[in-house]
């Protein structure tokens, strides 16, 4: 006698094999942080108003960040020049999850609205982006940034409901 296979285990194995897909690939070239980069991101990497992804070894200064448990970074505030290569050094000094986004404000609410999905779904994995990175706690990492336009643009953490309580700052570009 045949058996059928068992529906439920069929669409476990698609949808593995479509999230393996997605995840997957050597499309991707590694920064100098170590993170990868997808054909996607760089793509989208001329999509931003306030500036562009930078090499780290092009850095006009290191600017040390804390992102703390009291929903909190420090500084909040920092001031840089139009055409400033920036490497943020952000640490997470505290004991839960946080993130570093930088951008405008359709930025910050777009990224926000991400990580809502993320959670609503039960998939709270954010994935480190060029302007954009999740740290667990104690841990370091770096995103270098070169400022195109002058203005005021955003810091912000989006982990649940870190923005809400004040997790956020402001780079001013001064020309």
């Amino acid at each position: 006698m045949l058996r059928r296979p068992n529906l439920n285990a069929l669409l476990i194995v698609v949808a593995s094999s479509l999230v393996v897909a997605a995840c997957g690939g050597s499309s991707g070239s590694a920064d100098t942080q170590g993170t990868t980069t997808t054909a996607t991101e760089e793509e989208h990497a001329d999509d931003f108003h306030f500036g562009e992804p930078a090499e780290a070894a092009e850095a006009d200064r290191v600017i040390e960040i804390a992102a703390n448990d009291d929903f909190s970074f420090d500084p909040s505030e920092i001031t840089v020049t139009v055409g400033e290569v920036v490497t943020f050094r952000i640490t997470n000094t505290g004991v839960v999850p946080h993130d570093f986004t930088l951008g405008d404000q359709e930025t910050q609410e777009e990224h926000e609205a991400e990580m809502m999905e993320m959670m609503e779904s039960g998939s709270m994995v954010m994935h480190d982006e060029v302007n954009a990175v999740a740290l667990a706690a104690g841990e370091t990492k770096e995103i270098t940034w070169r400022f195109t336009d002058a203005g005021t643009f955003l810091i912000g953490c989006h982990q649940a409901g870190h923005y809400a309580a004040g997790m956020k700052g402001s780079v001013v570009v001064d020309s």
